[in-house]
C-alpha cells in the first residue's frame, strides 16, 4: 500500500518555505554582488587622481590587476545568483506540479476544463518569475542607500541628484500601475476568452468542417481576437509611453550628474575623477528603479498567481482523504443519496438508496435526463453528495483516497476518455505495470486481436485521445482499462453504446468473468443485451428510484405496458420500458 500523500496545502507551504530559503541565499549573494559594482567607479577615481596626475604606471598596473580580479569575482557571483534562481524555480515547480495538477483535475469536475489550463498557466508564470531573477528586485532596491551614501560622500550634490532620480522613477512606476491596471485586466480576460474559444474550435474541428461552420466560426474568432488585441494595445500603449519617459529621465539624470560634476570641478570642490565615478554610481542607483517599472507588474502577477494556486490547492481536494485504504469487500451501499449541482436549486437525484453485493450485477435504466450518468459519477466519487452518501466497503467513495480507490474500481464513462499516449499506457492507467497484466485486460475486453492490427500494436501512440479510432474501438480500449487489475467494483455507463455484436459479446463475457471472481458490477445501459444478465434492475425517473427489484420481476411488471411483448426480450432500447408506469 503506498504511503500517505501530503496535503496540497502542506505542499504549498513547503514550496513557499523553500522559496524563501533560496531567495535568502540569493539575496546574500546579491549583497556582495552589488557591493562589487563600486569597484569600477572607485577604480576610475584612482586613475584620474593618482595615475594621470603622477604618471605612475606601476600604480596603474596594480589597480588594473585588482579591479580585474574583482570583475572576475563579480561575474562568478552573478552566475551563482542566476543559477540559484534557476534551480529554485525548478524545485518549487516540482513541489507544486503534482498537487496543482491533482487539484486542477478535481476542481475541473465541478467548475469546467478552463480551471485546469488556468492553474497550469499560473504555475508556469510563477516558475518563470522566479527563474527570470525578477524576485531579486527587492534586494537590489535594498542596496540603493549604500550607493546614495557613496554619492553623498563624493559630494552632497551628487547624492541629491541620485535621490531625486530614484523618487521620480518610483513615481513613474506607480503611475504606470494606476493607469495600466484596468486595461491590462481587460486584456488578460479577453486573451483568456480567445484562448478558450480557440481550444473549443480545435476540439470540435470535425463537426465544424463537416457542416460548413468554419467561415462563421473563423469570423467570430477573428472579431474576438481583434477585441483582445485592442485591449492589449491600449494597456501596452500607456505602459510603453511611461517606460520611454523613464528611460529618458535616467539619461537626463546622468547628464545632470556630469554637468554638476563639471561645475564642482571648475569651482575646485571635487576632483575630476568623481565625475565619471558619480555618473556610473548614479546609473547603478537608478537601474533597479527603472527595472521596478516592469518588475512591479511581474511581482503583482506573481502574487496573483500564487494566491490562485493556494486557493486551488485548498479547494481542489476538499473532503478527500490522503491516507490509502484497502478495499477488502466490494459491498456498495447507496444511502439516501441526494445531489444538487453547484449554483442550482433543483436536485438531479433525490433520496436514492440501494445495496450492491459482491458477485452481483445491477442495471440502472431510465429515460434521458433521469440522472443515470450523474448517479454513476457519484458512485465513483467524482462529485460530493449534497445529502446522504455512497459507501464502498464502509468508506465514502467521494472521500476515499484516489490511488487506493482506483486500484479497487474500474470505471467506463460515456465518453471513453482515452489520453494521449501509447495503447499499453492507456490500458494500464499510466501506471508501471507488467505487460502480462496489460495483455490479460485486453484479452478480457476482447481487444487483443484488434490492438494487434494497429500500426505498432500495444506501442501505438494515441493522439487526440484516439481520435483516429472508431467509436467502438475507443470504447473497447476504455473497457480494457476499466478491467485492468481485476477491480472489485465495476461501474459502466452505456458500455455498449458504440459496440457491434462482436463487441457486445466480448463485453458480456468480461462481465460474467468479473462476476465469477466476486466483483460487484453496476451498469447504466439502454440496450437489453447487457441488462438481460443483470441480477436486479433499478428504474430512475427524474432523479427518483421508482422501482428496484429482481430483473425478471421488474421486466414482468413493466412489459404489459408495451405494445409488443416480444420486444422486451430483444436487443431493443429500454427507454420506453423506463417510461412505463409501474
Amino acid at each position: 500500500m503506498p504511503a500517505r500523500t501530503p496535503e496540497p496545502a502542506e505542499a504549498y507551504k513547503a514550496a513557499i518555505r523553500e522559496l524563501w530559503r533560496g531567495a535568502g541565499a540569493a539575496s546574500l549573494v546579491g549583497l556582495f554582488l552589488n557591493v562589487l559594482h563600486l569597484a569600477m567607479p572607485l577604480y576610475t577615481i584612482q586613475i584620474y587622481d593618482r595615475v594621470i596626475s603622477t604618471r605612475n604606471f606601476d600604480t596603474l598596473i596594480a589597480l588594473t590587476a585588482i579591479v580585474g580580479l574583482l570583475l572576475l569575482f563579480q561575474a562568478a557571483l552573478d552566475y551563482l545568483r542566476s543559477r540559484i534562481f534557476t534551480v529554485l524555480a525548478s524545485r518549487v515547480a516540482a513541489r507544486l506540479g503534482r498537487p496543482v495538477m491533482e487539484a486542477a483535475v478535481e476542481t475541473t469536475l465541478r467548475h469546467g476544463a478552463a480551471v485546469a489550463g488556468s492553474a497550469m498557466r499560473d504555475l508556469g508564470e510563477f516558475r518563470s518569475f522566479i527563474a527570470s531573477g525578477a524576485i531579486a528586485l527587492p534586494c537590489d532596491l535594498a542596496v540603493t542607500p549604500l550607493f546614495l551614501v557613496v554619492l553623498y560622500l563624493l559630494h552632497p550634490l551628487y547624492g541629491v541628484i541620485g535621490l531625486v532620480g530614484a523618487l521620480l522613477l518610483t513615481a513613474t512606476s506607480i503611475a504606470i500601475e494606476i493607469l495600466a491596471r484596468r486595461p491590462a485586466a481587460r486584456a488578460n480576460a479577453a486573451a483568456g476568452a480567445v484562448q478558450i474559444e480557440t481550444a473549443a474550435a480545435i476540439r470540435h474541428a470535425e463537426a465544424i468542417s463537416a457542416m460548413g461552420m468554419l467561415p462563421a466560426v473563423a469570423t467570430r474568432w477573428s472579431r474576438a481576437q481583434a477585441r483582445a488585441l485592442d485591449d492589449i494595445e491600449r494597456g501596452r500603449g500607456v505602459a510603453k509611453a511611461l517606460a520611454a519617459f523613464a528611460r529618458m529621465l535616467r539619461v537626463a539624470l546622468q547628464i545632470a550628474v556630469v554637468c554638476a560634476g563639471a561645475t564642482l570641478v571648475v569651482n575646485g570642490h571635487v576632483s575630476p575623477g568623481t565625475i565619471i565615478a558619480a555618473a556610473v554610481i548614479t546609473a547603478r542607483v537608478l537601474l533597479p528603479f527603472e527595472q521596478l517599472i516592469e518588475g512591479w507588474r511581474q511581482w503583482l502577477d506573481a502574487f496573483g498567481a500564487t494566491a490562485r494556486l493556494r486557493e486551488l490547492l485548498e479547494r481542489g481536494a476538499a473532503g478527500r482523504s490522503r491516507a490509502p485504504v484497502t478495499v477488502a469487500t466490494p459491498t456498495l451501499v447507496v444511502d439516501r443519496l441526494t445531489y444538487v449541482p453547484p449554483g442550482q436549486d433543483r436536485p438531479l437525484l433525490r433520496n436514492v438508496s440501494f445495496r450492491l453485493d459482491p458477485g452481483e450485477m445491477v442495471g440502472v435504466v431510465g429515460p434521458s435526463g433521469a440522472g443515470k450518468s450523474t448517479f454513476a459519477r457519484l458512485v465513483v466519487g467524482l462529485w460530493a453528495p449534497t445529502q446522504g452518501g455512497v459507501y464502498l466497503d464502509g468508506q465514502s467513495t467521494f472521500a476515499h483516497e484516489r490511488g487506493s480507490f482506483g486500484q479497487a474500481v474500474g470505471y467506463l464513462p460515456q465518453d471513453p476518455g482515452l489520453l494521449d499516449g501509447r495503447v499499453r499506457e492507456n490500458i494500464a492507467r499510466f501506471r508501471d505495470a507488467d505487460m502480462a497484466d496489460i495483455v490479460a485486460a485486453a484479452r478480457l475486453a476482447g481487444v487483443h486481436e484488434m490492438i494487434g492490427r494497429l500500426p505498432e500494436g500495444y506501442e501505438t501512440r494515441l493522439a487526440d485521445g484516439g481520435a483516429r479510432l472508431s467509436g467502438g474501438q475507443r470504447q473497447r480500449l476504455a473497457l480494457a482499462r476499466a478491467l485492468f487489475g481485476e477491480p472489485k467494483l465495476l461501474v459502466l455507463d452505456e458500455p455498449n453504446s458504440a459496440l457491434d455484436a462482436e463487441g457486445e459479446a466480448a463485453l458480456i463475457a468480461a462481465l460474467e468473468a468479473a462476476r465469477a471472481r466476486g466483483a460487484a458490477i453496476l451498469v447504466v445501459a439502454q440496450r437489453l443485451s447487457v441488462l438481460n444478465r443483470a441480477d436486479r434492475l433499478v428504474i430512475l425517473r427524474e432523479g427518483v428510484v421508482t422501482q428496484v427489484g429482481d430483473r425478471a420481476e421488474v421486466l414482468a411488471t413493466l412489459a404489459p405496458r408495451r405494445p409488443n411483448r416480444d420486444a422486451v426480450r430483444g436487443p431493443a432500447p429500454v427507454a420506453a420500458i423506463a417510461e412505463a408506469r409501474p
